[in-house]
């Protein structure tokens, strides 16, 4: 009889088996009795239920953290002691078999543990990938086991369900009359703090709905306004650049709500630092992954991804639209639950560095960015950052975790067919974006949008900053 045995009995708990007990796995808060007994039997406890551990007496403690992109700074890493064994217990997973020692009121509460993987977060590399958590299995079991290893693999590299992207909330503006819009610079102090000002002019649901997508982002990461004013249209641009209204309602319109937003900014590779672009086809960049295309799928991707000043939010607004142009959306909300374990924990790690956009760099650039993970913060609810075409992995391990990523943007995305006087706010931190093909006519009548940055502080941006441009340089 083993030792085990001998402790479960007089609590009345049923044996299944003499086999050694060298891992328990705890479903529900033991009695008190058992407590003290698997103290005595000096077995690893595994649980992922606070409660239990709680019960149990066993301490969380913060280990040496991972090291941030701030040496002052570091995320903390939490682990439970239990027997012999210590691990990181954030979202540990179990894989039990068949094999049940005890039972107590028909619940198993004793039985051999197989393996540890991880579900979410950013802990110790040890056990973040496939290696790792082979590693731990062969700890728990104290042998290489090719069942057991082929049954963890499997279930560290199986996505989860499908999820139905969010949709998008959708507001009409069609009730708010602006001011008129001051006869001077858009880029200009004076233009800026007019925007400002009319801020309090907008209808209560527009305004209201802003301000919660600030403080209570949706799921969705994006917001679209409808019926939003556009003032007097001439026809489309063959050049973004020269395009000549005979007002400036549009960028009005468009200022106005990116000021409540925060700090409408431009940057000064992207048409000249204009805080308002004006997006339209160009025969030149048809092909290119651009803004400015039109033949090309422009990728998936979080704005500016590779700058340190990154927009948190993304504003266009339709002018004229073209009802074959979707604009095409995918949050974090959508795929995070879809990512298989290992894919989900490798991407909260600094395995990944991203390129250029050719509009910063001039063309195509060799260079790449320092080496960050694609989400980050909450686990539960992250950030993402993003670029299906520029970004990749640092070792094959994280180039497959982030193809499995990319591929789950492209399945559960969401399009949007912006027309005339719709504004799509969009978080960039939360979502990534992109647009279908279409084919421009170059008649006057093409798809025409307007498009501006905002920042939550433009002054992070002290030192590469003038006035609203943002002037950092990159290498090409």
């Amino acid at each position: 009889m083993s030792v085990l045995t001998q402790v479960l009995e007089p609590l009345g708990v049923t044996a299944a088996s003499d086999e050694p007990a060298d891992v328990v796995v705890l479903h529900q808060v033991p009695p008190a009795e058992f407590v003290e007994q698997l103290r005595s039997v000096g077995a690893v406890v595994c649980t992922t239920s606070t409660a239990v551990l709680q019960a149990l007496g066993v301490s969380t403690t913060p280990l040496p953290a991972h090291p941030s992109h701030d040496p002052l700074v570091a995320d903390p890493v939490y682990t439970v002691e239990a027997g012999d064994l210590t691990f990181p217990l954030t979202g540990a997973i179990g894989i039990e078999t068949e094999q049940v020692w005890a039972t107590a009121d028909g619940i198993p509460v004793a039985g051999r543990v197989n393996g540890l993987g991880v579900l979410a977060g950013r802990w110790e590399d040890a056990i973040a990938d496939e290696n790792g958590a082979l590693f731990w299995a062969r700890t728990v079991l104290g042998k290489s086991d090719p069942q057991v290893e082929q049954t963890l693999h499997t279930v560290l590299t199986t996505p989860g369900p499908h999820v139905d992207h969010p949709a998008v909330d959708v507001i009409d503006g069609s009730s708010w009359q602006p001011a008129h819009a001051p006869d001077v610079p858009i880029n200009s102090a004076d233009f800026l703090r007019a925007v400002a000002h009319a801020g309090r002019t907008l209808p209560e649901p527009i305004y209201d709905a802003l301000v919660d997508f600030v403080d209570d982002a949706p799921a969705a990461g994006a917001l679209l306004l409808k019926n939003m004013p556009l003032g007097d249209l001439p026809p489309t641009p063959e050049d973004p650049l020269l395009a000549d209204k005979a007002d400036q309602v549009s960028e009005f319109s468009l200022l106005t709500v990116g000021r409540v937003l925060g700090r409408p900014v431009g940057y000064l590779p992207e048409h000249g630092g204009d805080v308002v672009q004006n997006i339209s086809p160009t025969r030149r960049n048809a092909d290119r992954q651009v803004s400015t295309s039109s033949k090309s799928m422009l990728e998936f991707h979080t704005e500016a991804a590779f700058h340190p000043h990154r927009p948190r939010y993304l504003l266009l607004l339709c002018l004229r639209g073209d009802p074959s142009a979707a604009t095409t959306l995918c949050s974090i909300a959508a795929v995070l639950d879809t990512l298989s374990p290992r894919s989900r924990a490798v991407l909260f790690q600094s395995r990944f560095t991203t390129g250029i956009d050719e509009s910063y760099a001039g063309g195509r650039s060799d260079a790449r960015s320092i080496q960050r993970p694609v989400l980050y913060g909450d686990p539960e609810f992250p950030k993402m950052w993003l670029d299906a075409d520029l970004m990749q992995g640092t070792d094959p391990v994280a180039q497959e975790a982030l193809d499995e990523l990319a591929r789950l943007v492209r399945e559960n995305a969401t399009a949007v067919t912006l027309e005339a006087g719709d504004l799509l706010v969009v978080d960039n931190d939360l979502a990534v974006h992109g647009r279908t093909p279409f084919t421009p006519r170059f008649d006057g009548t093409d798809r025409w949008l307007q498009r501006t940055f905002v920042v939550a502080d433009h002054t992070a941006a002290d030192g590469s900053r003038d006035g609203r441009v943002i002037t950092t340089r990159f290498i090409a």
